[in-house]
Parts: structure tokens; C-alpha cells; sequence
């Protein structure tokens, strides 16, 4: 069944309801599309598409809707672009929806519910596994709120390629299959893909010292102390790190976290059974070893003598409760794709049992932080105080201006040959700046050490400048547009095919981003270069993106 297709009955009712003229509002963005019996002419073939799907719904144009966006200049004058090239058409009347992050993401969890009329400008942080770029976002199991399908998109096809990607371990048939993915999900066109990001460090480099750039967004601050990944950082001066979040620290809990900026906030407050490095190696973190019985089953030995920031000490009880505690959560899916049960062999031994084999498995161990008994048994509550075994412990959040940590000094890191046992930093403060040429100033004025999110603009005179050191790096974001897929006419496949190949994915690259990044056509980083280089990513532009 092709998901995209409307029922008769519901075609009806859309094609009676779009030959009312409304003053009131529709859904909660913008009013849906009221008809002016004027004529549009198609010109090339993205608007030929476009005109083929108002007709299959019914709709005559110009049909009004919104471009939804978080406040950032960068994301405004990329939906300004967008704004005027698709009113250029004739087939569009849009406006510009301007919200905060936390407005933003409420908005788009419950958008398909209420019947949202708008597109949104949003930016996914994928991980070290390809399926981390398309799973929560496309298949149909993930709908909102209890995942981040946002439009509703189902597609049989784009189903059963994610679940087979899901459970292949050959690597090589795992490439194939996800190269195969990203080709329909082009073809079908349920989100376009603008640019993949590039992870832009700036810190002051008379304060800050040996400071490496992982390239997720999420980890962020991990160079400041992550000694399962042989990285640490020092200041020539001071206790005091203090660096910077582009927005508020909206979740602490790991169930229910849904943005960058609070896996940013808490990635050195809790840990997990294994890390991903700055290489993309999977490394051990509070387990030591780990070995797979069967096809499903996989042992792990804990470290011993594992303290959690509340006193508790580290057992298999722990690890077991911490996985059980996503059921029914925002983030189930983190888990329960993959997750059947566990078995605890001793306090440091215990066997986790998948319920399908599942290639991405230790990359999936990395997302599941691990949590003590007292958040398991609801005594504690991690929404209100975040608590792990991390190398640094939660302080304080003054909401909109800064979130503090303090040193961990009962972490158990021993040392090493190329990490001090003790973090050197005592405290990180993280204040929260939503402007980028507002952090910039930050930096520029030494009121924080360390950004990583000034304007892109900015970059190319910062590397040229001897007082700061930068890092860049191609990231696991990409930039895209959400259509909604629930609602006529994104209902049909032809508009959202044709909107994206009139994006202005080049000028928006050169006059908003400078540059900095890579043109996107598909989902999944060439961070993960197997999966889509530069060759895969120019013949699908040249098959569905650019008009012939």
C-alpha cells in the first residue's frame, strides 16, 4: 500500500474544503490554502510536478502555508530563499513562523495530530550507524509524538529497507541496502536534504589547550575529559572552562531528551556500556569486554568499582533497569528496536538478549546512557537532576543563561599513558547563547573560552587569526525541510518531489552558510563514507533533483 495515497472519501473532502474561502486558522501554523480561481502555468518540470499534484488533491493555487523555523539568522535567511522561490512559482502563497527550540519541537511532536499546515526547517544529528539518519524519521513504527516521523510519511518500501538494514550484519549487504533506501526516499521526497553540516569548533587559544573536535554535534564536550577515548583538555590558566549552548537545556533525562542541545548538556554527566571515539571506533566504557554468545545474544563484563554521582555502586542491576526504563518513553525506539530481555549472570556479568539480530548493535549501546537505582525506581527524578557516572557531576541550571557541572572526583578512570587520572578542569560552565554573533562576541570579548556554533561567515577570518584555534570537521547533521505528509497537497509525492528540486540548495550554501558544509541530496552523512560518497550522492541529484 503506497502511503502517500489519499482515500476517496478524504479527497473529497479536501477538494470541498479547499473551495472555501476561511479567515479563521487551520491546525496551529498557518490557514490551510483558500482558492483565487486564477491560472498558474507550470515553467520546467518541478513545477509541472507540483501543478500534477494540486490537481490529484483538488487544490488550485496559490495554496497558503508556512515555512516554521527556530529563531536563527541562518535558518531565516535560508527559509526567506525558500519563501521567495516558491512563491515565485505562483503555485504558493508562504509565510515565516518564527518560534524558540522548545515551541519548535512541541510543535512539530504533536503537528500531525492538529493538523499543522506548514513545512519545517529542522536539523537531525545522526550518529556512526546509517540507520541512526533514517529509522526515527521515516519509518511509519515512528510516527510523533513517540518518535520523529513528524509528517506521518509511511511507505511500505522505506519500511521494509529500514528493517532490513536493521538486521543485516554483512557490511557489504548492509551498503547496499541503505544506498537502495536513500534512492527511494528521494524518489518519494517525504523531507528534502539541504546541506550536510560541518562540526565548527572556535576556543580561545591562549586558555584552551589539546582540545580535539568529535564530529556529532551530541558530543560536543567531550574533549573536555573522555578518557575511554583517549581525549582530555587543559587550561593554561584557571579551574573554570566555560563554553556555550545555542539554546536551552530543555530535557535532562535519557528517555526523553529530544534535541542536541541537552545530549550536549548531559554527555559528560552519564556514560554507557561503550562509546563511539573521535575516529569512529567502538571503544569500552563502563564495560570492559564483551562477547557475542549467539546470533542475539551478547555477554558483558562491568568495571568494578563504578561509583554514580548519588553513592551507588555500578552492577549488572543497573544496566538491566537502565534499558527497561525506555519502554513506552519518547526515545522507546533507542531500545526497543533491538532490545528482548537481559539476563544478570553476577553483579558485573550479564547477558543482553536482542530480539533480532541487529547490525548496528554496539553503536546503538552508545545512545543508552546508564542510570542509578534510585532514577530506575522512581525515587529519584532525572528531569529535575541529571545523575550518572560521568567525569563531571550536574550543579545548577539557571534557566537561559548557563548550565554548570563540577568534577567527578570519585570517577573510576585510573589513568593512563595519554590521560591524567583526574580531569584537569574542575568546573565546565555552558552558558546559553541563542544568537551565533552573539557567542561570537562571547568569545571575542573572553567571556567564554570556547563556541561551538559562531556564524559560519565568520570562520575563514577566525582560522586566519593566531588568538583562536579552530576545528572543523564533516559532521553526522544534515540540514532539511519536513513536509506534511498527513495533508493535502504534500500528501502527493509529485509536489513534494517537485519543492525539492526547486530548493535553493547552492545559493543557500554560498550566501547563508559561506560555504561551510557539503550540498545534501540524501539522508545519510558522507561521514560514513561507505554509504554515500560523493560519486552515490551526485547520481541521485542527477536522477531526482535536478530538473532536466
Amino acid at each position: 500500500m503506497d502511503g502517500n495515497s489519499v482515500g476517496t472519501d478524504e479527497r473529497s473532502r479536501l477538494r470541498r474544503r479547499s473551495f472555501l474561502k476561511r479567515t479563521g486558522t487551520a491546525g496551529v501554523v498557518a490557514l490551510a490554502g483558500c482558492v483565487r480561481f486564477n491560472t498558474v502555468t507550470a515553467d520546467g518540470p518541478a513545477e509541472e510536478l507540483i501543478q500534477d499534484g494540486f490537481e490529484a488533491v483538488g487544490i488550485e493555487p496559490p495554496f497558503q502555508t508556512a515555512i516554521a523555523i527556530t529563531q536563527d539568522e541562518e535558518r531565516e535567511r535560508f527559509a526567506q530563499l525558500l519563501r521567495d522561490e516558491l512563491n515565485d512559482t505562483g503555485f504558493f502563497d508562504i509565510s515565516i513562523e518564527r518560534r524558540d527550540f522548545g515551541s519548535q519541537v512541541d510543535l512539530m511532536l504533536s503537528a500531525a495530530e492538529k493538523e499543522a499546515n506548514a513545512m519545517f526547517v529542522a536539523s537531525w544529528t545522526g550518529g556512526w550507524d546509517p540507520s541512526d539518519y533514517v529509522d526515527m524519521l521515516f519509518h511509519s513504527d515512528n510516527w510523533t509524538p513517540n518518535g520523529f516521523n513528524v509528517g506521518h510519511y509511511e511507505s511500505e518500501a522505506v519500511d521494509e529497507y529500514i528493517d532490513a538494514g536493521l538486521t543485516e550484519t554483512d557490511p557489504d549487504e548492509r551498503v547496499d541496502i541503505y544506498r537502495r533506501l536513500q534512492e527511494e526516499l528521494v524518489a518519494d521526497s517525504p523531507a528534502s536534504f539541504l546541506r550536510f553540516r560541518e562540526t565548527t569548533h572556535v576556543w580561545d587559544d591562549a586558555v584552551v589547550t589539546d582540545w580535539q573536535t568529535y564530529p556529532l554535534r551530541t558530543g560536543a564536550y567531550y574533549a573536555v575529559y573522555a578518557p575511554w577515548a583517549d581525549a582530555y583538555t587543559d587550561l593554561e590558566d584557571g579551574s573554570e572552562f566555560i563554553g556555550d549552548l545555542g539554546s536551552d537545556v530543555n530535557n535532562y533525562d535519557p528517555v526523553s531528551i529530544n534535541g542536541t542541545v541537552s545530549s550536549q548538556a548531559t554527555a559528560l554527566i552519564y556514560e554507557e556500556l561503550v562509546g563511539v571515539d573521535f575516529d569512529g571506533d567502538v571503544r569500552p566504557m563502563l564495560a570492559t569486554d564483551w562477547e557475542q554468545l549467539d546470533a542475539t545474544t551478547y555477554r558483558f563484563m562491568l568495571r568494578e568499582d563504578v561509583e554514580f554521582h548519588n553513592g551507588e555502586e555500578l552492577t549488572a542491576e543497573h544496566v538491566s533497569g537502565s534499558f527497561e526504563r525506555y519502554e513506552g518513553a519518547i526515545r522507546e525506539g533507542d531500545v526497543y528496536d533491538w532490545y528482548e530481555d537481559s539476563e544478570i549472570v553476577d553483579d558485573h556479568t550479564i547477558d543482553i538478549e536482542c530480539s533480532r539480530e541487529y547490525g548496528p548493535f554496539e553503536n546503538a549501546l552508545f545512545n543508552v546512557p546508564i542510570v542509578p537505582k534510585a532514577a530506575i525506581d522512581g525515587t529519584h527524578e532525572l528531569a529535575s537532576e541529571p545523575m550518572g557516572t560521568g567525569p563531571y557531576r550536574f550543579v545548577e541550571h539557571d534557566s537561559g543563561n548557563h548550565w554548570r557541572m563540577r568534577r567527578f572526583d570519585d570517577h573510576w578512570f585510573e589513568g593512563s599513558k595519554t590521560v591524567p587520572e583526574t580531569a584537569p578542569i574542575e568546573t565546565v560552565t555552558l552558558e546559553i547563547i541563542t544568537e551565533r554573533s552573539a557567542r561570537q562576541g562571547a568569545l571575542e570579548r573572553g567571556d567564554i573560552d570556547f563556541s561551538s556554533g559562531v556564524p559560519s561567515a565568520s570562520l575563514a577570518e577566525l582560522e586566519k587569526d593566531d588568538a583562536y584555534g579552530v576545528g572543523r570537521h564533516v559532521s553526522g547533521g544534515f540540514d532539511m525541510i519536513l513536509y506534511p505528509a498527513y495533508q493535502a497537497p504534500f500528501s502527493e509525492r509529485s509536489v513534494r518531489r517537485g519543492v525539492n528540486m526547486l530548493l535553493p540548495r547552492e545559493e543557500t550554501l554560498e550566501t547563508v552558510y559561506n560555504g561551510v558544509g557539503q550540498l545534501g541530496y540524501t539522508p545519510i552523512s558522507p561521514l560514513l563514507e561507505n554509504y554515500a560518497d560523493e560519486s552515490f550522492q551526485e547520481a541521485i541529484a542527477d536522477e531526482y533533483v535536478r530538473p532536466n
